[in-house]
């Protein structure tokens, strides 16, 4: 990139952002050793968008600098305390885009030894804080190499000591390699191999950050092999070893491992081809996968994590029956329990447990929608169960489908699972539609008929509710005759209300 084109990305961020001209003006004032460094100076070089967060390394103590900043700027800023020790801290501008700079003291004696002491090449440039404001990008300090290895398509380490200094830049690593598309160097990849252990004292919150960052990136899959070739998942997924090597039916054309990293593969596929698959639902089911139920983590995240472990019950569930068929009985029960012990230790939050957990269990319930016709009811109970979520069990099923790829397979299968699944969402999308309020509740059910309270009243509730979901019952005098005819067929004796 030319410094011409560093000037204009520059002048566009701080024109859209005129507070932020301001903080850093009150930067050069204050601290006359500051630099700006990290991402943004990286994105920059890239010709990147770059946002508005950034990083300052500065001669002093970071934390009490940044304090001043806010108190004698007057700036509409907050003040938010990271780490007192290392003197690091944030200052939040407020306005209708949010900006934040992280202000931290430097790694060392100076800007250049604290460059040598960062994670990666590709992050360890930086720009004094003056010239930013005056010049640009036109003099950047680059001491490792980082824009010959962002021209290279390299993540390669700062130091030998890197991974010592914080074991969680190793799967910083294949994140950085996921959202650019870049090689991790030959170097790194053995340092890894060597540091892997590392990871065994960093928090599970750190490690499923980064892991959850990685695979909100579109070609994941790609890091995800990288990361098993140095023997990563075997420390931080230690469940999944057993699938390598566990041979499958004649669905299937690899083995649990290969055929996994296939279905994130192909949920990658469908969501590059921005789910066109989906015919006229593709626009829905898009805004569904960036959605963050929890800030930071995408819906398309949550969903190659299950993916990941969808059949990670496999290997203890096989059995060779006579005539030599493998079968898994079982195997989604088993993978759902495998990959919730693991979500809970990785401090996932309840909801995605358990929506993750669903699609998991539940992976194998879309096979209904082929073949033969479905009935509305059916239908129903799987919109029931699922909700708008019903839309990543139907991605997870696509892609799993063509991920097995086996001799026992027809050429048309998969083609046919595309039909069945836009056919379901349009029923899915009409139940949707037409939801409403039970027309009897287990208190109409106690009132008329004299049911007691309990499981076998939950029961009948849900049968209603089935009946009225799937159009069969619409008024309240067809749901009280169906209830009485239900009550009669089990022999419940109704009180007479």
């Amino acid at each position: 990139m030319t410094a011409t084109a560093d000037r204009m990305n520059l002048s566009s961020s701080l024109n859209q952002y005129p507070r932020l001209r301001e903080l850093l003006e009150a930067v050069r004032e204050l601290v006359p050793e500051s630099y700006l460094v990290g991402g943004a100076i990286r994105d920059f070089v890239m010709g990147r968008q770059g946002g508005f967060d950034l990083d300052l390394a500065v001669g002093g103590d970071g934390f009490l600098i940044a304090g001043r900043l806010v108190e004698t700027a007057g700036l509409k800023a907050t003040f938010v305390p990271l780490d007192r020790d290392l003197g690091t801290a944030r200052i939040v501008l407020h306005g209708k885009e949010p900006a934040t700079v992280d202000v931290v003291s430097f790694k060392g004696s100076g800007i250049m030894e604290d460059l040598g002491k960062r994670d990666f090449t590709i992050n360890a440039m930086a720009v004094s804080v003056a010239e930013f404001l005056d010049e640009g990008l036109n003099h950047i300090l680059d001491p490792t190499g980082g824009r010959a290895d962002i021209a290279q398509g390299l993540v390669r380490v700062c130091s030998p000591h890197s991974f010592e200094d914080d074991p969680l830049r190793i799967l910083r690593a294949f994140r950085f390699s996921a959202a650019f598309g870049f090689q991790i160097s030959g170097e790194t990849l053995e340092l890894i191999s060597k540091s892997t252990r590392g990871l065994a004292d960093v928090s599970p919150e750190r490690i499923r950050d980064e892991l959850f960052a990685a695979l909100a990136c579109p070609q994941s899959h790609e890091a995800l092999v990288a990361m098993d070739g140095c023997g990563l998942t075997t420390v931080i997924l230690p469940e999944l070893e057993p699938m390598k090597g566990c041979v499958q039916n004649f669905y299937h054309h690899l083995d649990v491992w290969d055929h996994t990293v296939a279905t994130v593969r192909g949920l990658e596929d469908i969501i590059l081809s921005r789910c066109a698959c989906f015919g006229d639902h593709a626009g829905t089911v898009l805004s569904y996968l960036m959605e963050e139920p929890v800030k930071g983590r995408p819906r398309a995240a949550l969903l190659k994590f299950g993916a990941i472990f969808h059949d990670a019950g496999k290997p203890a569930t096989r059995t060779v029956q006579p005539g030599g068929r493998v079968r898994f009985f079982g195997h989604e029960k088993l993978s759902r329990q495998i990959f919730e012990e693991r979500a809970e230790r990785l401090k996932l939050a309840k909801r995605e447990i358990a929506v993750i957990g669903e699609w998991i269990g539940g992976h194998m319930r879309p096979a209904m929608l082929t073949g033969q016709t479905v009935s509305r009811r059916a239908m129903y109970r799987i919109y029931r169960t699922f909700g708008l979520d019903v839309i990543g069990l139907l991605l997870l099923y696509l892609a799993d489908l063509g991920a097995s790829q086996g001799p026992a397979r027809e050429s048309g299968d998969d083609e046919d699972a595309r039909a069945a699944v836009r056919s379901a969402l349009d029923r899915f999308s009409e139940f949707e539609e037409t939801r409403r309020a039970p027309i009897l509740t287990g208190r109409d059910l106690m009132s008329i008929f004299g049911m007691e309270s309990g499981r076998y009243l939950g029961s009948v509730v849900k049968r209603l509710a089935e009946l009225q979901g799937s159009g069969e019952i619409s008024s309240r005098e067809q749901a009280i005759l169906t209830v009485r005819k239900i009550l009669e067929e089990d022999g419940f004796q109704a009180a007479s209300r």
